[in-house]
C-alpha cells in the first residue's frame, strides 16, 4: 500500500507531466488544466475504493491536483499571451503551494511519524522511553460510554480470580504478522478452557477499522491467534473469556509503531 507522501508528490508529479503533453497535443491550457487535474484525482479515487485513507486526506489530494492544475494553466496562459502578471496572484500562488508542501509534511508526520534522528534532536528523552511521534488518534464518542460498565465488570472479576496473560504481545507491530498466545488459570492455577475466547483491536481514530477475532485451541493444549494489523497510531485492545456463566474482560492501550 502507497503511503499519503508517495501519493501525493506522485500525484503532483503527473499532473506536470500531464498538463506538458496535453499541450504538446495542441489543446488549449483551460482542457489541459482540466485533464491533467482530474484524471490522478479519479485514478486516486479508484485506489482510495480498495484502501480507504479517509475523507480528510481525500480532500487533500483533490484540492492539491486540482490547484497545480489551475496553476499551470494561469501560467502557462499568461506566457502565450506574453502578459506580466500581477503580484497578488503570485503572492496567492505562492501562498498555496508553501500550504500544500506544509500539510503533505503534515500526513507524513501523523501517519509514520518524524525521524528517528530527527525525533532524537527535537524531543530530547534522558529517560530512554520509547518515543512515538504518529497521531495516536481520538477516541470516538461511542466507546466513552461503555467505561462505566467496564468498572463494574472489574470489581465483578476480582472475585473469580482469574489470571490471564498473553504472549508475544510485545512484538506486536503495524503491517507484521504475531502469533499471540493466551495464558488464563483460575484462582487455583489451574488452566482454564473457556467457552469462548476472543480479542479485539479498537482503532481509536476510526471506529470502522476495530477488529475481533476467536483464539483458536492447538495440537499443545494452548490457545493461539495469528494478529496483523496494517496501520500504527493508538488502538485498544480487548480481551473477552467465557465459561460457562462467568466471564472475564480486560481492555488494554496500544500505541503502535
Amino acid at each position: 500500500m502507497l503511503t499519503t507522501t508517495e501519493t501525493l508528490f506522485g500525484g503532483l508529479l503527473i499532473v506536470v507531466f500531464l498538463f506538458m503533453l496535453a499541450r504538446r497535443f495542441g489543446l488549449s491550457h483551460y482542457w489541459s488544466g482540466i485533464l491533467s487535474g482530474a484524471l490522478p484525482f479519479l485514478a486516486y479515487l479508484g485506489y482510495s475504493a480498495r484502501h480507504w485513507p479517509g475523507g480528510d486526506v481525500l480532500a487533500i489530494h483533490m484540492v492539491v491536483f486540482m490547484a497545480t492544475a489551475a496553476v499551470m494553466g494561469v501560467f502557462g496562459n499568461a506566457q502565450r499571451k506574453k502578459e506580466k502578471m500581477h503580484w497578488a496572484p503570485k503572492a496567492f500562488i505562492v501562498f498555496f503551494s508553501l500550504l500544500v508542501v506544509f500539510n503533505a509534511v503534515l500526513l507524513s508526520v501523523a501517519t509514520h511519524g518524524l525521524p528517528a534522528k530527527l525525533t532524537s534532536w527535537i524531543l530530547p528523552n534522558p529517560g530512554g522511553a520509547q518515543v512515538n511521534t504518529v497521531f495516536p488518534g481520538i477516541v470516538p464518542h461511542d466507546r466513552n460510554k461503555l467505561y462505566e460498565s467496564h468498572q463494574a465488570r472489574v470489581k465483578q472479576q476480582r472475585s473469580l480470580g482469574w489470571q490471564v496473560r498473553l504472549e508475544g504481545l510485545e512484538q506486536l507491530k503495524s503491517g507484521q504478522p504475531v502469533r499471540l498466545l493466551l495464558d488464563a488459570r483460575d484462582a487455583q492455577g489451574q488452566a482454564i478452557a473457556p467457552d469462548a475466547a476472543s480479542i479485539g483491536f479498537w482503532r481509536m481514530a476510526n471506529s470502522k477499522d476495530d477488529r475481533k477475532l476467536d483464539f483458536q485451541r492447538g495440537a499443545d493444549g494452548r490457545y493461539a491467534v495469528e494478529v496483523q494489523i496494517k496501520d500504527p497510531g493508538r488502538w485498544m485492545l480487548e480481551v473477552f473469556i467465557a465459561r460457562g456463566q462467568d466471564t472475564y474482560q480486560a481492555r488494554q492501550s496500544l500505541l503502535l509503531d
